[in-house]
């Protein structure tokens, strides 16, 4: 690559999204939208008319639902998400949970 007619030397790339400084912004936009339709859904808890079925820290999220049937809506929502936008979630469990 050149810049003012010098040329500087090539350099590999080895830190991706996960590290960089818009990663914070770039995952908040991802998961406003998920958020958005697990609630357009009507799936999840409710407290007063606060929508509280997704519940997240950091890249952490726990879903509260009424029902076994409304939390697997919940999670065929984020897996339908998931192939639209080639996102890979990943569900194993913390040791710490067991």
């Amino acid at each position: 690559m050149s810049w003012n007619n010098c040329y500087g030397d090539v350099f590999k790339i080895e830190c991706g999204v996960r590290q960089g400084v818009l990663s914070p912004v770039l995952f908040a936009v991802y998961v406003d939208d998920i958020i958005k339709e697990l609630q357009l859904a009507g799936y999840g808890v409710r407290v007063g008319v606060r929508y509280m079925g997704s519940l997240l820290y950091a890249d952490d999220t726990a879903f509260l639902a009424n029902s076994c049937y409304g939390l697997q809506h919940m999670l065929d929502i984020c897996n339908q998400y998931g192939h639209t936008w080639n996102i890979i979630f990943n569900t194993a469990i913390a040791s710490y949970l067991l």
